[in-house]
């Protein structure tokens, strides 16, 4: 049905007055050879992505601007009477603004056309700490085939393998927005990057790291990161390539969990030109990554291979019906498939699981303009990406809430997913207990069974879809001539949804105490953690839990020029509203709602007026090639789990544990506290961002530019959920509120439940970012260099990045608002929660680049050198005066950040081969190596202080590995 409607909406698109927001501007000032303005120049704008060509008219102050162009390489022509035409070609980037000034004399028409040089550091009309990455710089250089790899390139920020998170850049790896052509393809409700758009479509990326103007939208607490797409030209073209990495291809891994025995392979296929010449542009593209693995065998034997399949089509049309109305459609398709998914070195080959995703992107935008100091925008995207994975071995069998259903202690492997136990210096009776399952279900190490593995089959069934449905409306006016304004106005809405469909195989997550703990007045010997949608008996079918955000936000930004001064006034006002599922308003009870299981609800909203984020910046051009300029600016995040997190669903759907004594049957049935319905704290103040800014930028000749900037963030309001009565904790500081975070709980929870955890926002909760930073790009017609080095500082209580289980690597889609920290004594902001946190790197130095051999050939490098990442030891007997939980997850014995790992650097290399055939054909041959000199540094210590390994490195950075492709141009 959704293709269908794309297809009507497309064919409609000419009715429709449209920006997009995928544009670059030119802007300039066209003068005498004295410098006296000239107005009544015609400017007409032409370039190959561009099928009608633009046309401006010089103002009286000389000035004129082309504001929403398709980035690509324009040819500038000036035209007065009387006066010698002038020609100038430039390079127009996403996101940014290119100066084109021009002196005009008296004379003949010129022939000759001036290449202008970029200034991209040089922007006299804004103070953002931004970067644009083109093509021929991507092409060039050693990068992977994903979009998630070009954040490799981004100046001044951390290196990272994660596969989920993000690199930190004053904020979380959560805090970061990722832009695809315009659409914001962070996971929704986690802001994570865990979709996987390709790169080889890509044309442009721009980076926004800091001093956003109140223009696009711009909440992210990290940086923002965007894209375009290539698009068609009135030329015909194509590409077909294919590049392989096998596994003698790739070097032995220093991580004893890694499987070597890899083969990667990548196809592509695009088609590019027009279908009306000078009028409809269309471009088109296929993608297959293909991934084999023969497993071998593990500690446990023979592992069947694993395999996964993608298949990702794209599409794009640009349509220029008139010369002020530009019009791009696209749409993309990804499949991808995936066999025996999830075993690891130290699993059973019945632990394996098939998995499944889908991403579907669908973009409608355009540009009108109005005439030659206005013009509209509007811009409609939808996102949907599915995923589902589902165990190859599956139970058959239903738990029973009512113990009918005893644990089959005689069979584990078939009951669940089973960790099998460890033996415990010193307890004896515990020890005597679980030997007989080691025996069993442990693996050979040294000719003796040991336990640590995993046997059984995977714990759940899961299906998890997520869709973002955003609309977004502006209006740009320019007037004023001594004094001129460029002034914006947008609002967008957008909606988050997420269809959660989880259950239990078997008896889930079983795991073997042996009386060390209690229930009910019993020990427990054997434990399980399941979802309760698993559960028979428990007197009611449990739906898929649907949670909802919504968002409203209205920008409005003045650029004021006057001489050598531009100040940049704006304000984003923002509304989110958070619904979850599972109660109905309009109820009698203290709250004002009562259960109804299907029913979506008002979880909470947070209003225009609490969410004010105003733009100041402050920029002086004291020359034509140097600035400098001064922002503040506040950010209010707009990512947030708490939706489902919070969700009264999860009273239904819990994620319980099943006690059982020494025989297998059943104690009883907890509900984990932190995984139910909760309240919201009164008058929580939404988390912020405050940053103030101040740098320099200088153009020291045609090919050199460069940058100096310090910046400092701090963030604060954080909300978590923690427990109602935490503030009353024994160990809470001087100072803490000796009061409960909603008083009246137990009044609330009437005639509907919900949990002992509530949402708050933590007391005293913060983060700090220190940065100094200096760039330069040093760029001629045959060779590219760019470096940055950035010394930083970051630091807090609050630690997104730090809430995993018992190793910190923690890549991961984390809730936000609903972690692990603050859950319980030993994890609360005064547990040592107060260091540097987990994203700290403080330094940094990034260089990469590439040279145009004389044989038609390049090289590209990139280097990297960065500081490890701070981690502490972690240890829940510390804390057992507090509690009798035995989980060591973020139970600190230190301040946080006490410990780094060792620094890590990085050289990659490629080179690329042309052949011409002919006029028409080039046949490319190109290699990349990746970490030369294999400096596989480990990180993510195993940080607790009672468990086998303390210290030593859970991950490696990926060992040399080399690419070899082939592509055909034509």
């Amino acid at each position: 049905m959704k293709r269908l409607l794309w297809l009507v909406a497309i064919a409609a698109l000419v009715a429709l007055p449209a920006v997009a927001q995928q544009t670059g501007s030119i802007a300039g000032k066209v003068t005498s050879p004295d410098g006296d303005p000239l107005p009544g120049v015609t400017i007409q704008a032409v370039s190959d992505v561009l099928p009608r060509a633009q046309m401006a008219t010089s103002g009286a102050d000389g000035g004129y601007r082309f504001p929403a162009l398709p980035p690509g390489r324009y040819q500038l022509t000036y035209s007065l009477d009387g006066m010698a035409t002038e020609t100038r070609e430039v390079l127009v980037r996403l996101d940014s603004s290119t100066a084109a000034n021009v002196a005009m004399a008296p004379g003949a028409i010129q022939e000759s056309i001036q290449v202008l040089g970029e200034t991209l550091m040089v922007d006299a009309s804004s103070a953002e700490i931004k970067a644009a990455i083109g093509n021929e710089v991507i092409e060039a250089l050693p990068v992977g085939q994903e979009y998630r790899d070009l954040q490799k390139l981004i100046p001044g920020v951390q290196y990272s393998e994660s596969i989920i998170r993000g690199p930190s850049a004053g904020g979380s790896g959560q805090d970061n927005v990722y832009l695809f052509d315009g659409v914001n393809v962070s996971l929704p409700l986690f802001g994570t990057l865990s979709t996987e758009p390709s790169s080889h479509d890509i044309d442009q990326v721009s980076i926004i790291k800091g001093g956003a103007k109140a223009i696009d939208f711009n909440r992210a607490a990290g940086f923002t990161i965007n894209s375009v797409s290539k698009s068609g030209t009135n030329e015909f073209a194509g590409s077909v390539s294919y590049q392989l990495q096998s596994d003698s291809m790739t070097s032995d891994s220093d991580d004893p969990n890694a499987f070597s025995d890899e083969t990667k392979d990548w196809a592509t296929a695009s088609l590019a030109g027009p279908i009306v010449k000078d009028t409809l542009y269309f471009y088109a593209s296929y993608y297959r990554p293909t991934v084999e693995r023969d497993n071998g065998s593990n500690v446990y034997g023979s592992v069947p291979d694993f395999e996964s399949t993608r298949d990702e089509l794209f599409g794009r049309l640009s349509f220029q019906p008139t010369s002020n109305l530009l019009i791009h459609a696209s749409y993309r398709d990804s499949d991808r498939e995936s066999d025996n998914s999830g075993i690891s070195a130290f699993e059973a080959a019945t632990g394996g699981e098939g998995e499944e995703a889908t991403l579907k992107i669908g973009i409608l935008e355009g540009t009108w303009t109005i005439n030659n100091s206005s013009f509209l925008s509007f811009k409609y995207t939808d996102f949907e990406n599915k995923t589902g994975s589902i165990p190859d071995l599956l139970f058959g069998f239903a738990p029973a809430g009512d113990g009918s259903v005893p644990l089959n202690i005689a069979d584990l492997a078939n009951q669940g997913r089973l960790t099998v136990p460890v033996l415990r210096p010193g307890e004896t009776a515990y020890n005597a207990f679980v030997t007989p399952f080691i025996e069993r279900y442990g693996y050979l190490d040294g000719g003796v069974r040991v336990g640590g593995g995993v046997v059984g089959a995977a714990s759940e069934v899961n299906r998890q879809d997520f869709f973002r449905e955003s609309y977004q409306l502006g209006y740009d006016w320019m007037f004023g001539s001594n004094v001129s304004h460029e002034l914006h106005f947008g609002y967008q809405y957008f909606k988050d949804e997420e269809d959660l469909d989880r259950r239990a195989n078997g008896w889930g997550n079983i795991n073997i105490p042996g009386g060390r703990i209690s229930s009910s007045g019993q020990p427990v010997y054997f434990q399980a953690q399941l979802l309760q949608t698993g559960v028979t008996g428990l007197g009611t079918t449990i739906p898929n839990i649907h949670s909802e955000f919504e968002s409203e936000n209205i920008e409005i930004n003045d650029t004021i020029r006057w001489n050598d001064w531009t100040l940049n006034v704006g304000v984003l006002a923002s509304k989110d509203t958070l619904y979850g599922q599972g109660l109905r308003a309009g109820a009698s009870t203290p709250s004002g709602f009562e259960l109804c299981i299907s029913c979506k609800y008002e979880m909470y909203e947070v209003d225009f007026e609490d969410q004010i984020q105003p733009r100041l910046g402050l920029i002086w051009a004291y020359a034509p090639e140097g600035t400098l300029y001064a922002n503040w600016a506040r950010y209010h995040p707009a990512a947030s789990s708490l939706p489902r997190a919070a969700s009264w669903a999860r009273n239904l759907a819990a994620i319980r544990t099943a006690n059982f004594d020494a025989e297998g049957n059943l104690i009883d049935f907890q509900v984990l506290a932190s995984s139910s319905g909760k309240f919201f704290q009164d008058d929580l103040d939404p988390r912020a961002t405050d940053e103030y800014l101040l740098g320099t930028s200088r153009q020291f000749s045609s090919q050199l530019s460069g940058r100096l900037t310090g910046r400092y963030r701090r963030s604060y309001n954080f909300w978590e959920d923690t427990n109602n009565n935490a503030r009353l904790f024994a160990n809470a500081p001087e100072g803490t509120p000796q009061e409960l975070y909603i008083p009246n709980l137990s009044t609330l929870q009437q005639g509907i439940g919900g949990s002992s955890y509530v949402i708050a926002e933590l007391d005293k909760s913060y983060t700090k970012y220190y940065e100094v930073a200096a760039e330069l790009e040093w760029r001629t017609s045959k060779a590219y260099v760019r470096g940055s080095y950035v010394w930083s500082h970051y630091y807090g209580n609050f630690d997104q990045d730090n809430t995993s289980g018992d190793i910190i690597d923690n890549d991961f889609a984390a809730f936000i608002g609903s972690s692990n920290l603050a859950d319980g004594p030993g994890r609360q902001l005064w547990d040592f929660k107060d260091g540097n946190l987990h994203g700290d790197r403080r330094h940094q130095l990034k260089v990469y680049g590439f040279y145009m051999l004389d044989w038609n050939a390049s090289v590209g490098a990139y280097a990297i050198y960065q500081s490890g990442h701070p981690w502490e030891a972690w240890n829940s007997e510390y804390y057992r005066a507090l509690t009798s939980s035995t989980s060591n997850t973020i139970r600190f014995t230190e301040p946080a950040g006490s410990r780094e790992t060792d620094d890590h650097y990085q050289l990659d290399l490629n080179y690329t081969q042309s052949f011409d055939i002919g006029d028409r054909f080039t046949i490319q041959v190109r290699g990349d190596v990746f970490n030369v000199f294999d400096n596989q540094t480990g990180y993510a210590p195993q940080p607790v202080e009672t468990a086998a390994g303390f210290g030593q490195p859970t991950e490696y950075y990926d060992p040399r590995r080399f690419q070899l492709a082939v592509r055909l141009q034509f």
